[in-house]
Parts: structure tokens; C-alpha cells; sequence
């Protein structure tokens, strides 16, 4: 099974949750696991946040990026991958639009696997960079 943490920005939380729906509803061979946060931190600060989220990319098998036109810009999003990359844990992106309003990507997924919002593809890569 693999386990996913999910790092997105909460302007595209609507398109994320039905991502993670359509993610398990469309898979019987494989049992997607998210183990993003959820809800956000009840704290200011962000030490705390840090341990909390490090905790749940340690858990996961990798890191996948739901991205769309701002999430290039958030300080969070950036520190989740590199977190994930300096635990060696494989990342990837999936590009929540397909009608060309998203010009920019995190820079941390710079040549790694980024795909578009196709399940098929999305598992496909997830299983490729878990072997």
C-alpha cells in the first residue's frame, strides 16, 4: 500500500478533496492512504507546525504536490517538499487544472515526475517512484 502526504495550498482545497476522493474510489488495486494534514495546526507557531507535519511525511511512502496557479508561492508547500526530500522520500506533482492557468510549479519539484489530474498516470508514477 502506498501512503501519499498530500501538500497543496488552501485556496485549492475543494479540488484536493475531491482529488482524494476520486482517488480511492477509482482504485481497487491500490489502497491510497493520505496522510496530509487535514486541518490546520491550531498554533501560530511554526516550530510546532514543523514537528507535526514531519511527522506525517515521515509516515508516508512520498510526498505528492497537488498544485495550481499560486502554489508556487507558498513557504509551506516549498518546506514540505524539501522536508520530504531531506528524508528521502520520493515527491512528485499533480497539476489540479488542465486549461493553462497554471504557469508556475513549486520550484522543489524541478525535475522530479509532475503529471496531470489523471488517476491512472498519477498511480502509475506513485508506484514507479516507490519501488
Amino acid at each position: 500500500m502506498l501512503h501519499a502526504f498530500l501538500s497543496f495550498v488552501e485556496e485549492d482545497l475543494n479540488l484536493v478533496n475531491l482529488f482524494r476522493g476520486q482517488a480511492k474510489s477509482q482504485n481497487s488495486d491500490l489502497e491510497f492512504a493520505d496522510y496530509s494534514i487535514k486541518e490546520p495546526f491550531n498554533s501560530s507557531n511554526a516550530d510546532y507546525i514543523a514537528r507535526g507535519i514531519t511527522t506525517q511525511i515521515r509516515l508516508a511512502s512520498l510526498t505528492v504536490c497537488l498544485y495550481g496557479p499560486t502554489t508556487y508561492t507558498s513557504k509551506w508547500v516549498d518546506w514540505e517538499l524539501r522536508k520530504s526530500i531531506d528524508l528521502g522520500k520520493p515527491i512528485m506533482g499533480v497539476c489540479l487544472y488542465g486549461d493553462g492557468r497554471v504557469q508556475y510549479y513549486p520550484a522543489a519539484l524541478e525535475g522530479k515526475p509532475r503529471v496531470g489530474w489523471n488517476i491512472q498516470n498519477i498511480v502509475r508514477t506513485m508506484r514507479n517512484l516507490c519501488r
